[in-house]
């Protein structure tokens, strides 16, 4: 049987025989004997002065028959080529016009070679690329969708894989078994025909090529490969130019999207996007389809990365489950307008039927825009809109939600009024160093977030960011780094049970540091805020009014009251706050010593207040109204920082580490300033009190207070550190020890100098005592990493003056890889009691001899107390049961109040193409009041198909956020 080879540039090679040999004036022709045994004859031909064959017999040694090598023609040879194909004779010449002996030994014969083709079906079209995972490179077997697919496509070398650029423009390779010509530019390739061009390569049984139009017909077991795409038919009809291929009972692989389906008709245009007839699309591999979309048309557009099916179902297992007249489906990480797969929900007992159906809207390269209708069938439908923009400078979203009145009653108090959502997020460069930034968002009612929650990026839950901010940055790349920023903020409160926050309107702030050299540093801050909110800020309960009752009894429902504070809690006004200090730092390789001197200052201008109450508050009838609307206070601080460094070799056993011993020392003197019970409490706290605070300059957070002091601080820190600078274990220990009083306190009727008959409360006692006590309670910390992927923390704070744990904390976390975890936690702080609620969430009272509850007001009545301390463990885990199956499960428990805050357990089996996440779960929600929260329960269900989106499920991701070491896959 012959094999013949042949090249053209840019067009099929259907060159006449006395055309193709005047180009290429020697061609060899091998031939075998008719049982297939390899000879040792070549024949050299070439063409005659009548356009017949000259012939020469020789010998040469040859192997079993292989095909001839598929090699690029020079240039030079191109250009023969082209000449050679215009034939001015009518003479129709063949391969049978090969000479007797050449015909005997089977060179060519029409009938018999036409039908000489491989009885088998090529690998492409039985395995469609797929290998198993042994089969794949080394560096994909580790993969996780390969280990999930245990195998992956694999794309077999071909020539021309690495072509770039258009395949028409490249030459074209041929090779089959045999082949017939004739002059009018028709032929037929017979036998194992492949066809190579650029990056393009064809295979059949039979080719039947037509030079005129460039349009080449296959049969028998085609297989069209181009880069990331394979197709295979029984029949195909291609156009050798334009790329544009038209194939029947077809199948379709994209190799690295891992899509496949197949097609009763396959049209793949010129600009590469691929139509289909009664076709599927799926993700599952060749060995086992989960599930498939069946579509009457169905489009794959890898140009815009979407894909599109008209009359489409969802089949799982071969059985319909869902059904849509049309649908957008994304085949890569691009996008594209149209809608997107539904999410279905149910078991959430006040939303009940829960569907939402995104439509994405491709607007521009740097717009688009998502609408999402949801329809919710004890709340009724909710329309909630983002619009996203990206420009060369600036880029930010916009984004609403609205729900009409006609909504579930009970237990809920907003069910007679319109329910919406508004946000809008904004980044902007107006140059190299000046920026500004909106986060703005607002709510119809405080209950929003908690009925609904959305899927609007918000800046903050609760409060809501209601905020503009500005800032310059100054200095460049010089020893002299400055800022300015100014902040415009109000906050939403989105707390039921809590006062309104103060807004900022406006915050002019300027920081900057200098490096003056030789040590010395100089740093300042200045900020000026004018502070503002609400009236009625405070939280009163619920306390009945004349207006609006505070319990809906029809609906179960209650409603929550606010009112004016008292005394100088109703404060608002403007703010100065200046601070500056000097530094000079000494830097050794066994220490530093860093002395540092300076000065704060604060000041205001308030209104709001009536003097009067102040008056009476403060104990002090001679207060001014100068002392009271214009406070300040001023005073300096003195600091001297320390510290060395000691280190040593030590090992345990094997292991060799540096051990470092780190003693620090830090000694701070603060003044004390009368009369900043006066200041108001702005945006200032008192922090708790950890290791860390040792080394701070204030407790407190803010700039309302100066925090007097005279102290030393001392701790020291060993680390335990591998050769490559990894730390193996660390631990810390350290103490403040004050040489006077603290006499400054954030509540203004603390000073007990001022208000020496004041009745304080339990809470108040305590910070007295912790500010008169000589030493701060002693603190550790301790970290240990066991392994790299095993870690165990402790915090522990030892109260040396009462002589108990004041906070203690122990955390264990096991991460090993992710969504592979075991994770325990518990949680200890000494808290004063607290006052036990009714189901109203107004104050129970007691006989203080009988504890028997009585009405408020009963005289010589009590509120109910119950411990407040905060203990609670945690527990979480992320266990693989095999490569597929996963658990999941978390514990969360109060100890205090002897109830479960979250039970949930769940299951994941995670495939190929699809994934399913069913998970139970009981929780208290923290937000609600621990006397009349109500638990919850319910099961959620997440079907996901890997290349089509979420079937069914309300976002198990969502609950599963604060497990340590939780990663969604996708």
């Amino acid at each position: 049987m012959a094999n013949t080879l042949f090249t053209l540039k840019n067009r099929l090679p259907l060159v006449i025989t006395t055309g193709l040999l005047a180009g290429q004036p020697i061609i060899p022709l091998y031939a075998a004997q008719p049982d297939g045994l390899p000879v040792n004859i070549q024949w050299n031909c070439s063409t005659s002065s009548d356009g017949g064959w000259l012939c020469d017999q020789g010998t040469r040694n040859i192997g079993p028959l292989k095909p001839a090598p598929r090699m690029p023609i020079t240039p030079a040879r191109q250009n023969r080529l082209a000449t050679s194909v215009t034939v001015e004779t009518e003479t129709v010449t063949t391969v049978e016009k090969l000479p007797d002996a050449a015909t005997a030994a089977g060179v060519a014969t029409t009938a018999a070679t036409a039908t000489s083709v491989a009885s088998e079906q090529p690998a492409a079209m039985k395995t469609l690329d797929w290998v198993s995972l042994t089969q794949l490179p080394i560096d994909r077997q580790s993969d996780r969708n390969s280990l999930l697919c245990e195998g992956g496509y694999l794309e077999p070398e071909r020539p021309g894989m690495d072509y770039v650029g258009d395949p028409a423009d490249a030459p074209i390779l041929a090779a089959a078994d045999a082949s017939t010509y004739l002059e009018e530019g028709f032929g037929t390739l017979s036998g194992n025909v492949v066809i190579n061009q650029g990056y393009r390569q064809i295979e059949s049984d039979v080719a039947k090529l037509n030079r005129n139009e460039n349009i080449a017909d296959f049969e028998g077991n085609v297989v069209i490969r181009e880069p990331n795409l394979l197709m295979t038919g029984d029949d195909a009809t291609v156009n050798m130019t334009s790329g544009r291929a038209e194939i029947t009972d077809a199948q379709y692989v994209f190799h690295q999207e891992r899509i496949r389906g197949q097609a009763s008709k396959i049209v793949r245009r010129e600009n590469g996007v691929i139509n289909m007839d009664d076709a599927s699309y799926t993700t599952c591999p060749p060995e086992g389809c989960v599930w498939e979309l069946k579509g009457q048309e169905v489009e794959l557009n890898p140009l815009t990365g979407f894909g599109t099916a008209k009359n489409a179902t969802v089949r799982i297992q071969d059985v319909p489950v869902f059904y849509t007249p049309y649908i957008y489906f994304p085949i890569d990480d691009r996008r594209q307008t149209g809608l997107l797969y539904p999410t279905i929900g149910f078991g959430d007992s006040d939303i009940g039927f829960d569907y939402t159906q995104p439509w994405y809207w491709n607007i521009a390269p740097n717009y688009d825009a998502t609408i999402t209708p949801r329809y919710m069938s004890k709340r009724g439908l909710m329309l909630e809109n983002e619009f996203r923009y990206l420009s060369e400078d600036a880029k930010g979203e916009i984004g609403g939600a609205f729900l009409s009145k006609d909504q579930l009653k009970d237990e809920n108090r907003n069910y007679d009024e319109d329910r919406w959502l508004i946000n809008w997020r904004h980044e902007q460069q107006l140059s190299t160093n000046w920026d500004y930034k909106i986060d703005f968002a607002n709510a119809s009612d405080k209950d929003f977030l908690s009925d609904f929650g959305t899927g609007l990026k918000l800046g903050s839950q609760s409060p809501l960011n209601q905020q503009i901010t500005s800032t310059y940055y100054g200095g460049g790349d010089s020893a002299h780094q400055w800022r300015f920023t100014a902040n415009f903020e109000k906050l939403k409160n989105m707390s039921i049970d809590s006062d309104d926050p103060y807004n900022r309107e406006p915050q002019l702030t300027l920081l900057g540091d200098w490096d003056m050299g030789a040590g010395f540093g100089f740093n300042y801050l200045v900020d000026y805020t004018e502070f503002d909110r609400d009236k009625d800020w405070n939280y009163k309960g619920n306390v009945p009014t004349a207006d609006k009752p505070p319990f809906d009894q029809e609906h179960d429902v209650t409603r929550p009251i606010y009112g004016e504070g008292t005394g100088i809690n109703n404060a608002v006004g403007q703010r100065l706050y200046v601070q500056s200090g000097v530094k000079y730092r000494i830097d050794r390789t066994y220490g530093f010593v860093e002395p540092s001197v300076g000065f704060s200052h604060v000041g205001y201008d308030l209104n709001r207040l009536d003097l009067q109450e102040v008056r009476d508050q403060m104990g002090d009838q001679s207060l001014s109204k100068n002392d009271i609307e214009s406070p300040s206070t001023t005073a300096p601080f003195y600091a001297l920082d320390s510290g060395l460094f000691f280190e040593r070799d030590a090992a345990f056993g094997d292991m060799k580490f540096v051990q470092t011993l780190e003693p620090r020392a830090k000694y701070l003197y603060v003044p004390y300033r009368s009369q900043q019970s006066l200041n108001p409490s702005f945006d200032t706290v008192e922090m708790s009190f950890s290791y860390d605070s040792l080394w701070r300059n204030s407790r407190f957070s803010g700039y309302d207070r100066i925090g007097d002091t005279n102290q030393l601080a001392l701790g020291v820190t060993s680390r335990f550190l591998e050769e490559d600078g990894y730390e193996r274990f660390r631990f810390g220990i350290g103490q403040i020890f004050y040489f006077q009083k603290r006499k400054a306190y954030l509540d203004p009727t603390l000073n007990v100098e001022e208000n020496p008959d004041y009745n304080q409360s339990e809470a108040q006692r305590r910070l007295i005592e912790d500010n008169e006590a000589s030493t701060s309670p002693l603190a550790t910390q301790l970290v240990w990493n066991i392994r790299r992927d095993l870690n165990l923390r402790q915090d522990w704070v030892f109260n040396t003056n009462r002589g108990h744990i004041d906070e203690y904390a122990l955390g264990l976390h096991y991460l090993p890889k992710q969504n592979h975890a075991l994770n325990f936690r518990y949680r200890y702080r000494d808290q004063v009691d607290r006052t036990v609620k009714d189901d109203d969430g107004n104050n129970i009272w007691i006989d203080p001899i009988t504890g028997a509850v009585v009405p408020p007001g009963t005289p010589g009545a009590i509120a109910k107390t119950a411990s407040g301390n905060l203990e609670e463990v945690d527990a979480s885990f992320l266990m693989p049961l095999t490569t597929n199956w996963n658990t999941v499960g978390r514990w969360t428990y109060d100890i205090t109040n002897s109830r479960n805050m979250e039970r949930s357990f769940g299951v994941e089996r995670d495939s190929c193409c699809y994934k399913v996440q069913v998970l139970y779960r009981n929780w208290i929600d923290p937000y609600e009041d621990i006397d009349t929260a109500s638990s919850k329960h319910g099961v959620f269900v997440q079907f996901v198909l890997k290349g089509l989106g979420s079937l069914t499920g309300t976002k198990v991701e969502s609950f599963l956020q604060d497990i340590d070491g939780y990663r969604p896959e996708e």
